[in-house]
């Protein structure tokens, strides 16, 4: 094993799920998120997915988004870390280059009466809280510290 594997498996010891990138895609005083039901619970996520090997994390933000939003967007800047007992995810700022939102990828082929997605543009106003319920919930921490902010510093979450 190289020194970077053995790196790698340290970082992730622990971290069954591996690594996650995701996006915050602003455009006309909305943000782009996930609306799940899961049993009758109803919350929202930031979009993105799992890191695959041989991408960068900002190619898979890009991609992710894709998949799941059918949009296209510029990856930015890294704005904050989640660090969570199953994966570290990483969290960007996104610009909004183009497409119609519609639901794709995994969550379009498991949507069913006990699981269903819905791709939306929310008020920013609907986000502090206890207006929205995010999943998790130091996301929506790291999300509202982002909104606050003028000159964004990289910050690190745990849970």
């Amino acid at each position: 094993m190289t020194m970077q594997n053995d790196k790698r498996a340290t970082i992730l010891e622990n971290r069954s799920r591996g690594f996650r990138a995701g996006g915050i895609v602003i455009k006309d005083g909305k943000i782009l998120l996930m609306r799940q039901i899961v049993r009758d619970e109803a919350f929202y996520t930031l979009p993105g997915g799992h890191w695959e090997t041989g991408e960068t994390l900002e190619e898979t933000c890009r991609r992710e988004i894709k998949e799941e939003f059918n949009i296209d967007v510029k990856v930015g800047k890294l704005v904050f870390l989640l660090d969570t007992t199953t994966r570290i995810a990483f969290y960007f700022l996104c610009d909004y280059l183009g497409g119609k939102i519609a639901l794709g990828g995994p969550e379009k082929a498991r949507m069913n009466n006990d699981e269903q997605y819905f791709v939306e543009w929310v008020d920013l106003k609907l986000i502090p809280p206890p207006s929205l319920t995010m999943i998790p919930k130091v996301a929506k921490d790291g999300l509202l510290r982002v909104l606050a902010g003028g000159d964004e510093k990289l910050f690190l979450l745990c849970d």
